[in-house]
């Protein structure tokens, strides 16, 4: 997934107040694939889940192309 998905994810984390550490933690995702700027890729499966505990439809989020 690309970098502007990770970064508006984790906006929305911030906003809400939850940590990334706790996302990677209970989803088992390594949390560098979370972090913005990481060069780790975001898989779509990661993606939705993350989508999925964030209650997030992913179509809403904002895509520039």
């Amino acid at each position: 997934m690309g970098e502007q998905a990770k970064k508006w994810l984790a906006d929305q984390m911030e906003q809400n107040r939850i940590s990334t550490e706790l996302v990677a933690d209970l989803l088992e995702i390594p949390v560098k694939k979370l972090c913005v700027g990481t060069g780790e890729s975001l898989d779509a499966d990661d993606f939705l889940r993350i989508c999925a505990y964030l209650h997030i439809r992913p179509e809403n989020i904002p895509m520039d192309d």
